[in-house]
């Protein structure tokens, strides 16, 4: 099993509140260092780092969190 992070989702609710990186990381109170790595894919995420970031944003964990089955 992989589990990945729905970065389209975040991006479109980043849209929706005209938040870029730097706005994000400043709302949930992590380094812009962190946000930039959960967008870009480099790593998953820390489990804070992307619980505030999802709190900021009005998502929940769940909704960006991909899990695929692999064999």
């Amino acid at each position: 099993m992989k589990v990945l992070v729905d970065t389209k989702r975040i991006y479109l609710a980043m849209a929706e509140k005209g938040y870029n990186g730097a706005d994000l990381a400043a709302a949930a109170e992590v380094t812009p260092a962190a946000v930039s790595n959960v967008l870009n894919g480099r790593r998953r995420g820390a489990t804070k780092v992307l619980g505030n970031i999802c709190k900021v944003l009005n998502l929940s964990v769940k909704d960006v969190l991909q899990i695929i089955e692999t064999e």
